[in-house]
Formats: C-alpha cells, sequence, structure tokens
C-alpha cells in the first residue's frame, strides 16, 4: 500500500502544493518544483475520509477517527518535545486519478523533459504528488506540564515550530477538560492553536526512475515500453559510444530511509512520521 509522508512542518495550505507536480524533495514540496503544463489538467477525485463532528457514524468510522487523530497527536508530540492533541472538523483526501497516465503525458512536454534533465545533472531526485491529505479546521492543543513548560523557552520554541508556517495561529489561553487537565492549575495549563480552513498534512508521492542508453544498444520494442527522449544536452553527441537516450517512470513504491512510525488506517491509508 502506498504510503503518505506526514508534513515536518505540520501544515501546508492548499496553494502550495498542485497534484501533478514534480518537486526534489518530500519535505518541501512547495520549493524548488515543477507544475506540467498538459491540456487536459489532471484528473482528481475528493474523498471525505472523516468528519469528525458527526454522531451517526458507523463504529469503523469512529475507529478510523479515533486511529487518525492519535497518530498525529503522538507525530506531533514527539517532534515538539511536549504533549500534543490534535482535532478537527473534518479529513479530506485528494487522489491525481490515472498517475501513470498523467506522467506519461506530462513527460511530452519539451519544458518538463528539459527540467528533468536538469535535475538529474544537478543529482537530485524527482518525484510526483499523486494524493494529498488535509484537516480542516484544525486545533493543536498543548497541554504544558509545570511552570519551566509554561512560562520558559519551551513554550517559546513549541509556538514558533507551529506557526512557522504561516497558517498555525495562537487561539487562546483556555483549559480543555476533555484532555484530562485539572481547571485553573497552572501545572496543567494549556495553550490552543489553529490552522484555519483546510490545510494538508500529509503527501503521497511516486518517485521518477530513470536510465540513460544508447540507441544502439536497444531495439523498439524496448523503447517502446516507457517514456523516453533524445538528451537535449547537444554536448553528449560529440562523444563516442555516447548514450543519448533517457527513459523515464514512476516507481510503485518509495524507500524511506531512517527512523519512521507507521499507521495503517482504517481506510486503507499508511500514514508515515519520519523522526
Amino acid at each position: 500500500m502506498p504510503r503518505s509522508i506526514l508534513l515536518s512542518k505540520h501544515f501546508l495550505p492548499l496553494s502550495a502544493v498542485a497534484l501533478g507536480r514534480f518537486v526534489i524533495s518530500f519535505d518541501e514540496p512547495h520549493h524548488d518544483f515543477h507544475d506540467p503544463l498538459c491540456p487536459a489538467g489532471p484528473d482528481v477525485t475528493e474523498k471525505v475520509q472523516i468528519r469528525f463532528d458527526s454522531s451517526h457514524h458507523s463504529i469503523k468510522h469512529q475507529k478510523g477517527a479515533s486511529q487518525l487523530t492519535g497518530f498525529l497527536s503522538s507525530s506531533f508530540s514527539k517532534r515538539l518535545k511536549t504533549s500534543i492533541r490534535i482535532i478537527a472538523d473534518e479529513a479530506k483526501t485528494y487522489y491525481l486519478n490515472n498517475a501513470g497516465q498523467w506522467f506519461r503525458d506530462a513527460v511530452k512536454s519539451e519544458e518538463t523533459r528539459k527540467w528533468i534533465e536538469r535535475t538529474i545533472d544537478e543529482g537530485e531526485n524527482i518525484y510526483v504528488v499523486v494524493a494529498y491529505h488535509t484537516l480542516l479546521n484544525a486545533r493543536i492543543v498543548e497541554q504544558r506540564q509545570g511552570q519551566s513548560a509554561a512560562g520558559g523557552t519551551l513554550a517559546i520554541s513549541v509556538s514558533t515550530a507551529l506557526t512557522a508556517s504561516g497558517v498555525v495561529v495562537p487561539f487562546t489561553n483556555a483549559v480543555d477538560p476533555g484532555f484530562g487537565g485539572s481547571l485553573g492549575a497552572l501545572q496543567n495549563e494549556q495553550r490552543q492553536f489553529i490552522a484555519p480552513g483546510e490545510q494538508i498534512y500529509a503527501i503521497q508521492y511516486r518517485k521518477v526512475r530513470w536510465r540513460w542508453f544508447s540507441r544502439d544498444k536497444v531495439d523498439n520494442m524496448s523503447l517502446a515500453k516507457n517514456a523516453w527522449w533524445e538528451s537535449y544536452d547537444r554536448s553528449r553527441y560529440l562523444e563516442t559510444d555516447v548514450e543519448d537516450l533517457i527513459e523515464v517512470e514512476l516507481e510503485d513504491e518509495m524507500n524511506l530511509e531512517g527512523e519512521k512510525d507507521e499507521c495503517a488506517l482504517e481506510s486503507g491509508e499508511v500514514l508515515v512520521s519520519i523522526v
């Protein structure tokens, strides 16, 4: 099952990411990217995964809601090194339909081909955004244990980390009885932040795989399998026995290195938090 990666900066606005976008970093899909120009545009499916504010849902739906908020709360807590709880009005997912065909159509563009070649020459990996997950009106509740956390550098650093993306703002100093706090007690004081509107919290990618080869060493049947073109780097043609053709395709799975936490939701989605 394809995995979706939680954003290290917690949230991004919908305008910051586009389905079908080519990026070089799955941690910063709004920097150093390329949006291919295709006549038809991407075919997108929008699906409401969870509505948190309704009581008329099945046990399976309620379990899925609990899984999602629990995993997000745990991930935020680990990154921010404090106790965090996440709640929201709604969770949605946007999918790029038929991503393989979209990719094959996208790389017909000369502009896209040149961007791919340049990015490969720069030593970067390339990923395509094929889905992203959003929360509507997400609230982040911070449980601050003791006076040092309430008034010291820890409280300042958490606020800075949460608001760095520009979409999270302080909500109010309020006590949330549902979080298990002691009403009026300084040592259990809570702060709340809100990400108003619909914000992206996780993105699913497929990695672009490529290889260089020489036309003299392949047959037409091999060339017909995947997207390919002659290199735009004309200096290649000055060399003998040069690999002057490039073939590209999408990988089905991404290999994620390093320490990570995963959560398989009732919906079938798999979320990954890179620690």
